[in-house]
């Protein structure tokens, strides 16, 4: 299986990143993007093992990290990051359109 992000996920990676270097330094921000990639491998190993939430799209899936919520879909050999939010954002409202429209 191979990884892939939206432009939407990379965008929450960069946003991530920016605000734990401002806010914490740069030790904190190398440790939770680290921590970031490292569940990304734990999706990629069992993907079947995560909670489905298909309110928010067909196929959603979620992972936690940290403050954070991952939301993936698999597709074929495919893990797709679809988005990475702040666990207090209201999740439905950060779907991009074209998932919604599955």
């Amino acid at each position: 299986m191979i990884l892939d992000l939206t432009e939407h996920a990379a965008a929450d990676l960069q946003d991530i990143s920016a605000y734990t270097l401002d806010t914490w330094g740069a030790e904190q921000e190398e440790k939770y993007l680290k921590n970031l990639y490292r569940k990304f491998s734990e999706i990629l190993e069992s993907p079947d093992r995560w909670r489905f939430r298909e309110d928010l799209f067909p196929r959603c899936q979620v992972a936690f990290e940290g403050r954070h919520l991952i939301l993936f879909q698999v597709n074929d050999d495919v893990l797709l990051i679809v988005r990475i939010l702040h666990g207090a954002m209201n999740l439905g409202s950060h779907v991009p359109i074209e998932f919604q429209e599955e």
